[in-house]
């Protein structure tokens, strides 16, 4: 058998999502157990206003646009809590379209390893087309996609059985 490899340089793209909720729970244990360095980022969607519009007329991209720097904020935050106090970590917040976004944090931050969720949320992020694909397609170090099995999720919510 092969030996295990080990990483250096740890990026997790979070979104908010539970299944971004699970990247980062893994990219804490890797960076433990191989005493690794811990990037979290987040990207920021540029809302345009023909953006905008593809929700109805009135709708202010102005106001849209500082809706999502707060969620970012928020999600960023919420992330950052998690980590250990003895993890060393920085955070990375991008602006544009996350999965290019988090393909040149990978090249930028010269990480090794990339996790992120299998889907993300929110109305403004799914006009884009799937980010796990585009950060598998297009990066050039190891790619893990977190994916909560459809059991998991009812269990966490109270819905199972």
């Amino acid at each position: 058998m092969a030996s295990r490899p080990t990483f250096h340089r740890i990026l997790v793209a979070v979104d908010g999502s539970r299944h971004a909720d699970l990247a980062l729970a893994s990219a804490l244990a890797i960076a433990e157990r191989d005493h690794a360095r811990l990037t979290v980022m987040t990207v920021i969607p540029n809302v345009t206003e023909s953006a905008a519009m593809a929700y109805g007329a009135g709708v202010d991209p102005v106001a849209m646009q500082g809706d999502a720097d707060r969620a970012a904020e928020k999600i960023i935050r919420a992330a950052l809590e998690e980590i250990p106090d003895d993890q060393p970590v920085e955070s990375v917040q991008r602006r544009g379209h996350a999965g290019p976004e988090i393909v040149a944090q990978v090249k930028a931050g010269d990480h090794d390893v990339v996790l992120l969720g299998a889907r993300g949320v929110g109305r403004i992020g799914s006009m884009f087309g799937s980010v796990s694909q585009h950060v598998l397609h297009h990066s050039k170090c190891a790619v893990f996609v977190a994916h909560l099995p459809e059991d998991a999720k009812a269990d966490a919510t109270g819905d199972g059985s």
